[in-house]
């Protein structure tokens, strides 16, 4: 993920880290549970 701009303050500094963070989770979680589902199907 790129993220391309000013950020204004340091608040908005936490919440686009945050934002970036859970983006990233998500698609582990997402990965983690394609993988489950191959598992179950084999």
């Amino acid at each position: 993920m790129l993220i391309v701009g000013q950020v204004s303050s340091i608040e908005e500094q936490y919440e686009i880290r945050f934002i970036a963070e859970m983006f990233i989770i998500g698609e582990r979680f997402r990965y983690l549970a394609r993988q489950q589902n191959q598992q179950n199907k084999k």
